[in-house]
């Protein structure tokens, strides 16, 4: 029987892989980059852990220059959901101070590349969104207790 992508993420296997420091960092270096690739060429639909994976491109607040990054989402409707993880630690990624200094990003996502607009949640609409992201990929909530810090979600809604 076939396992779901999503599921493989709730088992004791990779729950455990997970909590050592040499396979998180071995997944930092590798991951991502094969990840921008493979999203590149199939506009969003396979990456390496075949997950809920976006490619997004957001404009350096600082710099001004195009950073794009690949990062695990949760999909709602026609728009997703990103989580400023950082794989757990203490600080926020950098697109992070990007989508909130320009509120904007282009992303690749299953089919789907154009324009997104992003905002921050809070309050009552962040608790709720987070348990949703929580079921979905339990290790949010891992990272949430290594991180130390509140971590922030993005919704990323599709511009017309």
């Amino acid at each position: 029987m076939r396992m779901p992508p999503m599921e493989l993420l709730k088992t004791d296997l990779i729950r455990n892989a997970l909590q050592r420091p040499l396979v998180v960092g071995a997944l930092q270096k590798t991951v991502p980059r094969m990840d921008r690739f493979l999203l590149s060429v199939s506009r969003g639909w396979i990456n390496t852990g075949m997950l809920s994976v976006a490619l997004v491109e957001t404009t350096g607040a600082k710099s001004g220059l195009p950073r794009e990054i690949p990062t695990l989402c949760m999909p709602v409707g026609n728009a997703i959901v990103l989580v400023g993880s950082n794989w757990g630690k203490a600080s926020a990624p950098g697109w992070i101070h990007n989508l909130r200094a320009s509120g904007q990003a282009q992303v690749t996502f299953r089919g789907y590349k154009g324009p997104m607009a992003a905002k921050e949640l809070s309050g009552r609409s962040r608790q709720d969104m987070w348990k949703r992201l929580v079921e979905y990929n339990p290790q949010y909530g891992r990272y949430q207790e290594q991180a130390g810090r509140q971590l922030p979600v993005m919704l990323l809604e599709r511009v017309s």
